[in-house]
């Protein structure tokens, strides 16, 4: 049987090697910060701050959600 495919685009947690700017805020990370980098594309990286992060991590709980309850609700078993 086939691997299901994530939903999930390829996100890691880790420690600033170097000083970096949030992609959204345009805020320093400081090197040793913990921050997390988004792959958009092979060689599309962004980071942002765990303040920023937690913001999308919250946001993509209640999307998850929702989608979750809307297939829930809508799949109803077929009556033979």
């Amino acid at each position: 049987m086939a691997r299901l495919k994530s939903m999930l685009k390829r996100v890691e947690v880790e420690k600033a090697k170097a000083r970096r700017t949030c992609a959204r805020t345009g805020s320093a990370i400081l090197k040793g910060s913990t921050c997390i980098r988004i792959w958009d594309a092979p060689r599309k990286v962004k980071g942002y701050s765990v303040a920023v992060a937690l913001q999308m991590v919250e946001q993509a709980r209640t999307e998850l959600n929702n989608l979750e309850t809307l297939l829930k609700n809508d799949h109803q078993p077929e009556e033979e």
